[in-house]
């Protein structure tokens, strides 16, 4: 997994992903191109809900690529894009942890803070459960 070379700011928000549908995009001799989509729900410095469809490969020494692409919509009823990239690792059969960078863009006045911020998130998951679990923080 990749480690940040900078050092990790305060938490902006946790997230709880539950996987609505996964496709199998292909499979070749380096690993498995799969993609997932799945149902949000951010609680921290904003609270709300989403969605979220995550591209990634699995290879075959275990450790992984991924590309996010996501919506927010806050209980105050702002929106908030987010999109970002990283790598992971297997921790099980069915289990994975990864790291990453994140990137935010917004048209609200209560959220535009956040476009000019890189988030650094970590998270965990597990197939067989379809759920994952993260916390973007501010990246310094």
């Amino acid at each position: 997994m990749q480690t940040s070379q900078k050092t990790k700011g305060e938490l902006i928000f946790e997230v709880h992903d539950k996987s609505t549908t996964t496709t199998v995009r292909d499979i070749s001799q380096s690993g498995i191109k799969l993609e997932q989509n799945s149902v949000s729900q951010v609680k921290g410095k904003l609270n709300g809900q989403g969605m979220t469809t995550v591209s990634f490969t699995q290879k075959t020494d275990g450790s992984s690529d991924w590309e996010m692409k996501g919506v927010i919509s806050t209980k105050d009823g702002d929106f908030l894009a987010v999109m970002g990239n990283g790598t992971g690792k297997a921790t099980g059969p069915t289990t994975a942890e990864w790291t990453g960078e994140v990137h935010f863009m917004s048209q609200s006045p209560k959220l535009s803070w956040l476009n000019n911020v890189t988030g650094w998130v970590e998270g965990s998951g597990d197939q067989a459960k379809g759920e994952s679990w993260g916390k973007i923080y501010e990246q310094k």
